[in-house]
């Protein structure tokens, strides 16, 4: 791994295909949950679950390395004197101060996997309810056929 934060910020993000990509994927998932939610956007049991288990896997991944994140949030002991209290700070700056360091490009990752998995799951229960729903009007209709 690289000395630099910023690389490191980078490669984080590269992991959803940049930090354009990660922007990008935040918005989709915040749209899938709302069209989800409105009855948009439903998805089968089966399907739903392959979604269900890649969000799972990246989110578990994500939450092994998220145990050490809150060190990030630290400043280093570097030591007392005046040049190592500097250099704490920019390090710590390095770390957490912009959409662009580590632990932010982390923060977000992590909340758009989760508002992916909330959107699969409200889309599965969505798909689940119009199965359910279509059932009763075919049996209404098959009911009354049958007078």
């Amino acid at each position: 791994m690289t000395d630099n934060p910023t690389d490191v910020a980078t490669q984080v993000a590269n992991v959803f295909g940049g930090e354009q990509q990660l922007t990008t994927m935040a918005t989709d998932a915040k749209r899938m949950l709302a069209d989800a939610q409105a009855g948009r956007w439903a998805v089968d049991e089966e399907t739903g679950s392959h979604l269900r288990r890649a969000v799972t896997q990246m989110q578990t991944r994500l939450g092994e390395v998220g145990q050490r994140v809150h060190l990030l949030q630290r400043a280093p002991k570097f030591g007392n004197d005046e040049y190592a209290q500097r250099a704490a700070a920019h390090f710590l700056s390095a770390m957490d101060s912009d959409d662009q360091s580590l632990v932010q490009v982390f923060n977000a990752a992590r909340d758009t996997l989760e508002t992916l998995r909330q959107a699969i799951e409200t889309a599965i229960s969505k798909y689940d309810a119009s199965d359910e729903s279509a059932t009763k009007a075919l049996n209404t209709l098959r009911n009354q056929e049958s007078r």
